[in-house]
């Protein structure tokens, strides 16, 4: 069964646009419509626009375009029925009673599952077959209330624990191999994946239980080569690594105004353990657009505290690009030294354990800057004794200032950097300057470049007909443009018999236009979002460019379709004529001009 239309129409009113989108994103008014930076792409100058009537949006850096259901779609990564499942919920109306439920994922079924994994390994820490995992954590310096509000817990050596136990509760083996709990074995028999491990669940901003991270309490033995320390949920339906942050769900609620982000489960637990309540954890160092995106949803400012290791550093570098990309402000807080012991500081578990929390509240607040602490990365790697390391650091240096937006921080570091090396602040001045007019020239021409190649199709994933077919895809999405923006015409008798499939050559376009014909199949009017339920977000994004590009236009008279559909109809018919097939017939008249040539001669 369909979902009513009259439904999709309440939860279309119920959840405005500009509301729905001003959670992820800042909006600023522009005329009668509504901009910001688009949350799906980096970009510096907004370029995604939400238009009120009727209500949609579309961003003309990236394409995304569509409803509020779309936005949805994209922004929690849900299907069709999901995404209005989601809405009807924060607008407080029940699903009606036989919504589609084929082919769909009930990711609600699937974090109940995980949360029940959950509950069955905090219960088992507790437990005498619990005692090294409980030991560990107590040794790591955690308090029962801090492994109680992390629901942490411990897999026990039990081959097939939590499958019986999750089996017990009525869920299917598929279920439980898909989310990773459990797997079958070559006899065909299920064990758990996680076995002898301290468990942290990676829980989302809602609070679902989406997977799990755990954590070895046997040591490595000299022969043992399989050894993982770590063993983390692979994605699932439920689970993107790269769209989820570790205790995001605990730290959005901070009185503090940033985010620390460190590299491990473990580094945010212990911070919050030492009070430091808005730790998060990136999952490790591969640190991605769609987790900076997430992060800046909640905060404005992001300090990194990542490992304090070469490799940590690297990853520092990466990370400050990507979180600059998303529009935060960024600091890094660099740990060192070593604990009471001996030991060698490698992370902020260790600082805070050895040092405390006033200690790491210091550093905190002594961070430096991204530039900053960049500018001291360059200079700790350059020998600025010899003229070689005074040239290779001015032209990191510049390269680095070229990027700084405040004319006065920009003056700051380069006489910084000429107070290091004696070098003229205006000599620094002029090559950074070059630089950044280098960047931009650069930019422009990647910008460029990209409007050609978009304009010739290619790159286009969602119509990757469109370079093979330049001209007849130009024609087929101007038509779609004209049908997107006036639905009427797709049930006017002129023009009805003319709009068929097979006119197209675009497989991408022959969907669409297949699609439109059946929605008004009976006369009867195209349905707001009806083309949400057949396409995904990416392609409806495609199709918004179409309309966007016609309303542009103007002129999208019955005359103009009109004009359109005959010049393909001309072109295909060229076409046609020029991919004859050799018939029996045509080579016939071929030989016998040929003989008459010869007779002739």
């Amino acid at each position: 069964m369909r979902i009513p239309e009259s439904f999709i129409q309440e939860v279309v009113l119920r959840n405005p646009l500009e509301e729905i989108v001003s959670q992820y994103a800042t909006l600023k008014r522009a005329g009668s419509n509504m901009v910001c930076c688009c949350p799906f792409h980096h970009e510096k100058t907004p370029s995604f626009t939400l238009y009120a009537n009727p209500s949609h949006y579309y961003c003309y850096g990236c394409g995304a375009g569509g409803d509020v259901i779309t936005f949805i779609r994209t922004m929690e990564n849900l299907d069709y029925v999901s995404a209005v499942e989601y809405l009807a919920n924060r607008a407080g109306l029940v699903m009606p009673q036989g919504s589609p439920a084929e082919k769909r994922v009930d990711k609600k079924r699937l974090c109940t599952i995980n949360a029940e994994a959950a509950r069955f390994w905090h219960k088992n820490l507790f437990t005498p077959q619990g005692k090294a995992g409980l030991d560990y954590l107590v040794n790591r310096g955690l308090s029962v209330p801090i492994i109680k509000r992390f629901g942490l817990g411990y897999a026990g050596s039990e081959w097939d624990a939590l499958y019986r136990h999750l089996k017990g509760m009525g869920y299917r083996d598929e279920e439980l191999n898909g989310l990773f709990l459990c797997r079958p074995g070559k006899n065909g028999r299920y064990y758990d994946v996680f076995r002898q491990r301290v468990m942290f669940p990676i829980i989302d901003v809602s609070g679902n239980v989406l997977a799990f991270s755990g954590r070895t309490v046997l040591p490595k033995g000299p022969d043992d080569q399989n050894y993982r320390k770590y063993v983390n949920t692979n994605d699932t339906d439920v689970f993107k690594k790269s769209q989820t942050v570790f205790a995001l769900n605990i730290a959005k609620n901070s009185p503090e105004k940033e985010i620390i982000l460190c590299e491990g489960n473990m580094d945010a637990v212990s911070l919050h353990a030492h009070g430091v309540s808005n730790a998060v954890a990136s999952l490790g160092t591969a640190l991605t657009p769609n987790q900076c995106r997430l992060i800046a949803r909640f905060t404005e400012r992001v300090s990194i505290c990542y490992d304090s290791d070469e490799a940590g550093r690297r990853a520092t570098e990466k990370a400050i690009r990507l979180l600059q990309e998303a529009g935060l402000k960024v600091r890094v807080i660099s740990l060192s030294g070593t604990d009471p012991a001996g030991n060698q500081i490698k992370d902020p578990d260790d600082f805070i354990r050895a040092f405390g929390k006033m200690s790491f509240d210091k550093a905190s607040s002594t961070a430096p800057g991204a530039i900053e602490y960049l500018f001291g990365r360059i200079a700790a790697g350059k020998d600025l004794s010899t003229m070689d390391g005074k040239d290779e650091f001015i032209k990191e240096c510049t390269a680095l200032f070229a990027t700084v937006q405040s004319p006065v921080e920009k003056e700051l570091y380069i006489s910084r950097a000429a107070e290091i090396t004696g070098i003229p602040a205006q000599v620094i001045r002029l090559q950074t300057d070059k630089k950044a007019g280098s960047e931009m020239r650069r930019e422009q021409k990647k910008l460029l470049q990209k409007e050609v190649d978009k304009t010739r199709g290619l790159g286009n994933r969602i119509n990757p007909d469109k370079a093979k077919f330049v001209s007849s895809a130009s024609k087929e999405e101007n038509i779609l443009g004209i049908l997107l923006l006036r639905p009427d015409y797709l049930v006017d008798a002129k023009f009805r018999p003319l709009l068929t499939v097979d006119l197209f050559r675009c497989e991408f376009c022959k969907r669409v236009l297949g699609a439109l014909l059946s929605l008004t199949e009976n006369g009867e009017e195209l349905r707001s979002g009806a083309l949400n339920e057949l396409f995904s977000p990416e392609e409806m994004g495609e199709m918004e460019g179409m309309k966007k590009k016609r309303e542009e236009l103007g002129n999208n008279s019955p005359a103009v379709l009109k004009e359109m559909l005959t010049r393909l109809d001309e072109e295909a018919k060229k076409e046609e004529n020029k991919a004859e097939p050799l018939t029996a017939s045509w080579l016939e008249k071929l030989k016998a001009e040929k003989s008459r040539k010869d007779n002739n001669q």
